[in-house]
């Protein structure tokens, strides 16, 4: 029924996408540069009424130079282009390989010179300046070709190169503090606050990565800002094709049960022995396929566009399990009997079972110059895909653990207007349905008759039938959760060069959010016949339906005067979570309680009260001045705001007490929103016309960070706990970029990152954690888990022609830190050691045989080129990823292993460790 029901959305996506190409829009706010500069004639004074052209726009772009001959040209999108400089009497000048970034000016000053001969052309191939005179802040562009050039496995990779990001925290923040925008229109999905979808690196033209104090155009994040600029229709018929396969390469071997004896009914002990397998017997083959095109061209020159491009890939982890027990399999095992005298069951294939995730990604685009001052645009974002995790216990049981599915179809119609040269507006309005599930089987097609649930799930009974360090052998998930978030947006910007030194920006949004939750246990027991059905427990089955708005509104004015460049903006944010939620914490389930107020015995009143909107004004303030001809300095503080995920907010949205559990947790739809208070200085210095360097020195401070408070239930005396604004941090450190632009076909850039992020809790519910494992909270800020103080990359790139390139990343990166215990005690210190520095290498290499057009290219990446043992997590009572003292302690008891395999099977753990060697081969081709 779900399958169907997925398809069946789908073909309404693709309806909806096909119907909307003739109603359509253009990227927005943040999504547009502009070329400025000075004209002189040979004798450096200013030329009037020269005429400046873009060449290749539509409708054509251009200016005229006033009497100081100063020219510039706004929205612009993110390209490069060619600019021609025209004049009577003097050489026609054309400036070639001009590249515009997003919200960047494009400095290009041209002296002319007098023609001595008619038709006299000069061409001046533009070079980007080592140093960005007019940026405020730590912003990275990665664009098409550096995406192609670098060996990188998606988005996140890229991402996660830029200097001040570390494993998705930007700075030192929380991961879920970063705002996800696609041409300009944020994508984020607030259940989660993480990007709703995986836009394609085929799909992106630009993607620009800001680390620092970003403008007041930005909301709802506090560390970090990733825009994605998509590829629009081009001028001219061009399409690309790319197919590689992958798979480990690696002498690496892991531990794995193997059943000696088969095709019997039951097995005894002796029927299993642990052996190694190499990752190359135990991986699929291949474990990575990717299969991508993109095509587009004019339906009607100079009026009409399209592009479509699209992707499927299908890749496994390196974290495999192997098929030894389906789910129905029933064993007898119990250490009180010896071991020779247990029945076992063992039904499976033995065939090796990776995580893996399959993904099918489309994006069509539609461009229509409506006339020469409005353009539409439609970009249509449809992803489908499904994944399974392995869990370590479930090892040789993985056909009984749930999968995950999800349909993402995002829908962005966006028309600008250009009033004059120096005025333009955009309207954009942007559709997001974010369907995921997670399940083991298929709800059946006679459910609603029946109420019977598929008949192959097993009792719990099924998942219990193991003793101590021993892996399932039976057994599956009795879970399903269905969650949907439908997003719609609503965005408005104006733009307005003021005079040549002022810009002005106003925008508002608005977003309007509803919430479709459920998450219910599955119960067979003799109460429901044996039969597999929701579970009629009322706390097995939570479901949320909510309406939260977002609004907002800003206004920007970038300054640049000759020696000087300020942004200063104020955004203005407003959130109602339109729900309700307790006064009395400790009798949250009680929608009436005593009222103390009256001295009447009896009376009650309400323990419930609406939520009140939050709001909140942000300033932002940037500036850059140049101390020389190649040196600029730059400051930037703000104010930032960001309503926590709507995950806490909703959190067991009924405020239900189950009695027989140890404590329970309430969501808080009244929360107060973090805030972050965040400064930085930087530096940007041309050490040579091709080497630069930048330094960057920051800081934050965060407050309101959502946390957990402990109450006691007056009814059932157990803890009750619920979200509130209670934990904080401070984060400083710097960031020291040196970089070489090609020259000589060598290309370099080394960022290096040191950071101190101290806070009260690293997640969100870890005080839950700390009370579960009997220890005491934190009142003292520490290490936050993802605090690595080091970090340092390494890109160098060689591309000696169009026929040959080869790209290299380097990573060297310190532990993060874990909190160590010996002898069993725990230390007193949180996060007082660090786990082992990794060493990651990766490589890709383009090659086009001369015997072939130089468009048609095969290419070889290596990911973990040397095949480093990257260990990412250990066991906090050794420092060591494989074993531990409760390992040593279990051996010295001469106590039995409850199930059939080993002390080093159970304590190898392939999650503690990053991915072995993987070589991926391809080829790709553009028309």
């Amino acid at each position: 029924m779900k399958t169907r029901y997925r398809v069946q959305l789908l073909c309404r996506s693709l309806l909806i996408a096909v119907v909307s190409l003739g109603l359509t829009a253009e990227a927005i706010a943040g999504e547009t540069g502009k070329i400025a500069g000075t004209v002189v004639d040979d004798e450096g004074s200013p030329l009037p009424g020269v005429q400046v052209i873009v060449e290749g726009t539509s409708p054509l772009r251009g200016a005229v130079t006033d009497e100081d001959g100063f020219y510039q040209i706004i929205k612009l999108d993110p390209d490069r282009y060619t600019v021609s400089f025209r004049f009577i009497g003097f050489s026609e000048t054309r400036v070639e390989n001009v590249q515009v970034r997003v919200d960047q000016t494009t400095r290009i000053d041209v002296t002319m010179r007098i023609a001595l001969i008619e038709g006299e052309e000069v061409v001046i191939i533009a070079e980007r300046p080592i140093v960005e005179m007019g940026r405020t802040t730590t912003t990275s562009v990665v664009d098409e070709q550096q995406l192609e050039a670098l060996p990188l496995a998606g988005l996140e990779d890229a991402i996660n190169l830029q200097a001040g990001v570390v494993d998705g925290h930007f700075r030192g923040g929380r991961a879920a503090e970063v705002s996800y925008l696609v041409n300009g229109v944020p994508i984020t999905n607030v259940f989660s606050n993480t990007a709703a979808f995986e836009v394609q690196e085929n799909a992106v033209a630009n993607l620009e990565v800001i680390s620092g104090v970003f403008n007041a155009e930005y909301g709802q994040a506090l560390s970090g800002v990733v825009n994605i600029v998509t590829k629009t229709a081009p001028r001219n018929w061009s399409a690309s094709v790319q197919a590689d396969v992958g798979t480990y390469l690696s002498s690496r071997e892991v531990p794995y049960l193997n059943r000696i004896a088969n095709d019997q009914d039951t097995y005894s002990v002796a029927d299993f022995e642990t052996v190694t397998v190499p990752y190359t017997e135990a991986a699929n083959l291949p474990n990575w396929r990717n299969y991508q095109f993109d095509i587009g061209g004019p339906l009607m020159r100079d009026r009409l566009g399209f592009r479509l491009t699209g992707r499927y890939r299908k890749q496994s982890s390196h974290v495999i399990g192997r098929d030894w027990f389906s789910p129905s399999d029933s064993s007898a095992i119990d250490v009180s009997f010896p071991a020779d005298e247990w029945v076992i069951e063992s039904s499976g294939t033995g065939d090796f079972v990776a995580s893996e995730s399959e993904r099918l990604f489309a994006n069509p685009n539609l461009i229509w110059q409506v006339s020469q001052n409005v353009k539409l645009d439609y970009n249509a974002f449809l992803s489908l895909g499904e994944a399974r995790d392995i869990d370590h216990g479930d090892k040789y049981v993985p056909t009984g653990q749930n999968k995950s599915y999800e349909l993402n179809q995002t829908h962005i119609l966006t028309a600008r207007i250009l009033h004059s040269n120096t005025a333009f507006s955009s309207f954009s309005y942007s559709f997001l349905h974010d369907k995921s599930d997670r399940y083991l089987y298929e709800i059946p097609d006679d459910f609603e008759s029946t109420g019977i649930l598929d008949q192959r799930y097993v009792s719990p009974e099924h998942n219990q039938l193991v003793g101590q360090n021993a892996f399932s052998v039976g057994g599956n998930d009795l879970s399903t959760w269905d969650a949907l978030t439908a997003s719609h947006t609503f965005r408005a910007d104006y733009t307005n060069q003021l005079t040549r030194v002022h810009q002005m920006k106003v925008g508002f949004q608005g977003r309007f959010h509803r919430l479709d939750n459920r998450l219910y246990g599955i119960e067979i027991s003799s109460r429901t016949k044996w039969q597999p059905i929701v579970s009629p427990n009322k706390f097995n089955d939570e479901r949320l339906r909510a309406t939260p708005t977002e609004l907002s509104g800003y206004v920007q004015d970038k300054m640049e005067f000759e020696n000087l460049i300020i942004n200063a903006g104020l955004r203005a944010d407003y959130f109602d979570a339109d729900y309700v939620q307790p006064i009395d914490w400790s009798q949250a389930p009680s929608e009436m309680i005593a009222d103390l107020s009256t001295p009447e015995p009896g009376d009650s009143t309400s323990n419930r009260v609406n939520t009140e909107p939050r709001f909140q004004l942000s300033p932002r303030l940037g500036v850059a001045f140049p101390i020389s001809a190649t040196g600029v300095v730059r400051f930037s503080a703000g104010l930032f705001f960001q309503i926590p995920a709507m995950s806490l907010l909703y959190t067991n949205p009924e405020f239900e007490v189950d009695p027989t559990a140890g404590s329970n947790t309430y969501g808080n739809p009244g929360i107060n929103p973090e805030r972050t208070l965040a400064f930085e200085v930087g530096l940007q210095q041309a050490l040579t016309s091709d080497l630069g360097v930048e330094l960057t020195i920051f800081s934050k401070d965060i407050r309101n960070l959502t946390g957990q408070e402990f109450t006691t239930d007056r009814k059932y005396v157990t803890p009750a706990i619920h979200w509130t604004n209670i934990d904080y941090g401070t984060i400083f450190g710097l960031t020291l970029s040196v970089f070489q632009r090609r020259r000589g076909g060598v290309a370099w850039d080394i960022d290096y990152t040191l950071q101190f992020a101290d806070g009260t809790a690293s997640d969100p519910d870890q005080a839950y954690g700390r009370f579960l494992s009997g220890l005491d909270p934190i009142r003292r800020m520490y290490r936050l888990d993802w605090d690595r103080r080091h970090v340092l990359n390494l890109q160098l790139t060689y591309n000696p022609s169009d026929r040959f390139s080869v790209s290299l990343i380097n990573r060297l990166r310190a532990g993060a830190p874990y909190t160590s215990a010996r002898d069993f005690v725990r230390s007193f210190v949180e996060n007082n050691v660090n786990r082992p520095a990794q060493i990651i290498s990766d490589v890709r290499m383009y090659w086009a045989p001369g015997f072939l057009p130089s468009n048609f290219q095969f290419f070889v990446q290596v990911e973990n080129l040397f095949d480093q043992e990257i260990i990412d997590f250990v066991y906090a009572d050794t420092g060591s990823p494989t074993t531990s003292y409760n390992r040593l302690l279990f051996e010295r008891s001469g106590s039995e292993i409850g199930g059939v395999n080993t002390l080093e099977d159970w304590f190898y753990n392939a999650a503690f460790y990053g991915p072995p060697r993987q070589v991926r081969f391809g080829v790709r081709t553009r028309l």
